[in-house]
Parts: C-alpha cells; structure tokens; sequence
C-alpha cells in the first residue's frame, strides 16, 4: 500500500493528501492486512504489566519504532508533571467510509474528521510530524499504536451474534451492503453505512481506545488522547447504531478491569457528546464498579437516540434512569430539556454534581467518551460549548484517580469545531491552564434541568442534597395540625381576656382536636 490508499476529497472536490502514514505489512487482501494484524506495534508490544502475557504474532510483519513514542518521565521526584500525554491515531481508521458515496450530501461521520484534529495537534506544536515539525523534543505527546481488538475482548460487551455481523461485512459487495441489515425482517439500519473495511476499522478503533487506558494504567504516560473512529457510544449489545458498531469505551473498560484487577476497579466514564450513550448505558448499567454520566440533549426524550430503539423503549436517557441491582445509583444522565446549552451551563452540571459524584466515587481510571457535538458550530447538536469550556470540564476530571485519564473521540461533525476543541482538550492534558470563560451565568432551564438530577440522584450520594428529609425520620412523623394549634391560641386568649374556661365533654373516646371546643365563663 502506497499514500495514494489514503487520498481524501474535502467538500469543494480538492484532493487532500494524508500526511501522516504508517508503515503496513507488505502482505494485503482488498487493502487489508492479510494476517488482520495493524501495523507497526512496537510500542503496544511493550505495554505489559507484569505477570500477563499477550499472544501477538509478529511474524509477518516488521516492529518499526516510532521516533516519538512516549519517553519515561524526566524527574523522580515529579514523574507526573514531567511525563508525556499520549496519542493514538492511525490513518487506516480512515478507511470507513461510504460504500457508494455521493458528492452532493456527505455523511457527517466523516473521515477527515480524525484527519483534521491530527492536524490541528501537528499545527498547535503538540504532536510531531518528521516531515515539518523540527527536531524531536520531549514536549510533543508520545505516540502509542493501536491495534486490532480481539473477539475475546469484543465480547465482554456484545454478542456473539454482533461480532459475526460485522466481520460479515468484509465479505460482501457495495451493492450487496446499500441493502444488507443486521437483524431479520429490519426494514433499515439506524443511522449507520457500511463498506468492506468497516470491520478493519472498527476493530482499529476500538483496539485504540483500549491501548490509550493501558498506556496510562501502566504508567508510560500520565494521560492520552485517542483519535479513533468510528464512535462507539451508541452501539448496544447487538445493534450497530449512530455510526457506531463496537462500543469502544465499554470495551477498553471491561478489558482493563480484567487485565489490570484492583488496580483498575472503579472506572468513571463521563460522556459529554451531545447524544445520550445508549451503549455505555446499557453495557454497564448493574456494574456498581462503573460510574456513567452523560451530559446530554434530551428534549423531553424526543432527540436522538430516543424514538430509534428496535425494541421500542420509552425514554432511556432521562434523569430516572439510575441503574439496577447492584449499579443502582451508579448511572447519572443529565439531560438538557432543550438545545443551545452552552460553557456555564455545563460547567455548573460539572461544579453541582458530576465533580461530587465523582470525588465520592473515587475511580482508579477516568475515561471521557469526548464527542464534541456540543460544540458552538455543529450541525447536529446546536449547542454553545467552546474549546475553553471543554478545557475546563478535562482540568476538573484530571484532578481524579491520580490523573489517570484517557481521552477516546466519539462524535462531533464540524470539522473546524472538533479540530479547535481535541486541541484545548489535549493543551489542558499536557499541563497548560484553560483559557477564561466569556460566559459564567448557566441558563435558567439549565438550572432547573440540574436541580431535577439533584433530587433523584441525592438518594444514592451522600455527598449531594436536597435530601428527602421524610426518609430521615425515623417512626411515624410528629407533627400538630394547624387548626388545634389555632383553637390552643383561642382558649388561652380568652381564658386571659374574659376568664372563659373550657367545658367538659363526656365521652369514652375524643379526638384531641375536639378539645377545647365549648368554652364559657
């Protein structure tokens, strides 16, 4: 494979050559790796903690070192602050796309969507690039390969019956995929396309997120950033779904917790992609050692993903879906009542109970599912948040499990939107301060859309309020009605005015409000 493979067109037909590539195996089958291994995996090869062993067969294929893969930390006595940020990023996820496509409507879940923030981190002098980036310093983010997930690991989340899905598609025609469905009698699939090398690069992405959470877990950098496509959030158990087909997150998090046992117990994953993840939601939904928030769009359940399950559920993504058995409370969704939320509304979710929750929770990894459709420009999501505030929500998660955080990319459709926001999102994760915010007085439905969350999520953590004080007390309540104590206040005022007395009545049984009823001098 030569660069010509990785040609892409922009919008006004202008042919944009990839200037990042990794060297490939030399064998191909229809321009994939005939072996179904990825690359160069020098670094991945050597991510092992002790006592695991990882089968890889490198035989057919050269181990080329990565100039800029991460160096260990430059003082003892600081190993996080003079540590690297990682990176993943491989061109080959770029390889899903249309298998027909069309020149006057391109799909939004483009490829240059992870071409762009690649770019943007070569630009902003975050990244190196041998061809234009100068001479090789410690201060670029340190390169980590992805690789291909296992079946194995896919199937800590989804079926059996969804992996074989998708490796089917390899083996089918363009004609064949404008027409093939998932499940039997499905008149269409939901918000996704298909193309022969949609396996590769689903497996590509999803392998990547798992090697950006075991960098950081083994200590090689203090905290990554992958850009990997395609997203993951939405794809369930056996439902390719919103351009999603492996849900990334879930995966990398399953197999972590496997991998690394204690130290990888509790895992926070905060979701701030403007579409409520269905996926992670239901992969984690009765784990209590898997803390999901999302921040999301909601509109009352009538934005996406509501309204697209083939099981026809209600509302999935509101305020009341708090987990089950025992993940009860460990599920938290914030959804936004309508569109154009904006930095200080998110900030204030983050301030009044994402940054609560989290700190009692204590995760030892924190994970963002990082769409930036929120982002001010989208076209999908018609929110307000800027590269400042998506730097400010990464500077409070940062302060968590030791900063041990992986940055994996889900959604965003601007290409300049995404490209500005990835770039304050990893200066932020390299050790530069966030840029102030414009705008620090959240929204009035923000507000009452946050003090909702607080009122259902309060039972479960301890570190919010209201609390529902009846639930408090302890016996049947105590308490006086209104009216006797107005009919008290009456006999004494007119026992001390005109020294009327009350009477006596006869009875064997007399409700206490009864008393003090006939009064005479």
């Amino acid at each position: 494979m030569d660069a010509t493979d990785t040609l892409m067109h922009d919008g006004d037909g202008e042919i944009v050559t990839s200037t990042e590539f990794t060297a490939a195996p030399s064998s191909f089958e229809n321009g994939l790796p005939a072996n179904g291994m990825v690359g160069a995996p020098s670094v991945a090869v050597a991510l092992k903690p002790d006592g695991v062993k990882r089968d890889n067969d490198l035989s057919d294929y050269d181990i080329i070192p990565l100039k800029d893969a991460p160096k260990p930390p430059k003082f003892e006595h600081l190993p996080y602050a003079t540590a690297q940020t990682g990176l993943i990023y491989d061109v080959r996820m770029r390889f899903h796309v249309e298998a027909i496509p069309t020149e006057d409507d391109v799909h939004p879940e483009d490829p240059r969507r992870i071409h762009a923030i690649f770019e943007a981190f070569v630009q902003a002098g975050l990244a190196w690039r041998e061809s234009t980036s100068g001479p090789l310093t410690d201060y670029y983010m340190g390169r980590i390969d992805a690789r291909m997930v296992t079946e194995e690991e896919v199937l800590l989340v989804h079926t059996k019956a969804h992996w074989d899905w998708v490796q089917s598609l390899s083996s089918r025609t363009a004609d064949e995929l404008e027409d093939y469905m998932q499940h039997d009698g499905q008149e269409r699939l939901d918000s996704v396309y298909l193309s022969p090398s949609t396996p590769y690069c689903a497996a590509l992405s999803a392998g990547g997120a798992i090697e950006a959470c075991r960098a950081t877990l083994l200590g090689k950098v203090k905290n990554v950033f992958a850009i990997i496509r395609p997203p993951g959030h939405h794809a369930e158990r056996e439902d390719a779904k919103g351009f999603c087909f492996f849900d990334n997150v879930s995966i990398a998090t399953k197999a972590c917790q496997r991998e690394f046992g204690s130290a990888c117990r509790k895992v926070l994953i905060l979701d701030w992609d403007v579409h409520h993840g269905n996926g992670i939601q239901q992969a984690n939904y009765d784990d209590p050692n898997v803390l999901y928030i999302s921040l999301h769009v909601h509109e009352s359940g009538r934005f996406y993903p509501e309204l697209s399950y083939r099981d026809k559920r209600g509302p999935y993504g509101d305020h009341l879906h708090c987990g089950e058995g025992a993940g009860l409370g460990r599920n938290v969704n914030i959804p936004w009542s309508r569109k154009g939320m904006g930095d200080a509304d998110y900030i204030y979710a983050f301030q009044q109970v994402v940054m609560p929750i989290a700190t009692e929770f204590d995760p030892d990894l924190v994970i963002i599912a990082a769409g930036f459709d929120a982002a001010e420009g989208d076209m999908l999501g018609g929110c307000k948040v800027t590269p400042a505030g998506y730097a400010h929500m990464t500077h409070m998660l940062m302060s968590l499990a030791g900063g041990k955080l992986a940055v994996c990319l889900e959604g965003g459709y601007n290409l300049d939107s995404i490209a500005r926001s990835a770039t304050a999102v990893s200066r932020t994760l390299m050790g530069q301060p966030p840029d102030r915010l414009e705008h620090t007085n959240p929204s009035t439905s923000g507000v009452d859309d946050i003090k909702e969350v607080l009122r259902q999520q309060s039972k479960f953590w301890t570190s919010l309020y209201p609390k529902d004080l009846s639930a408090r007390l302890a016996g049947p309540q105590q308490g006086e009605r209104m009216h006797d104590v107005i009919r008290n206040w009456q006999a004494t005022t007119l026992w001390d005015d005109y020294q009327m007395s009350p009477l006596f009545v006869h009875r064997e049984s007399l409700s206490k409000s009864f008393e003090k009823q006939v009064l005479a001098t």
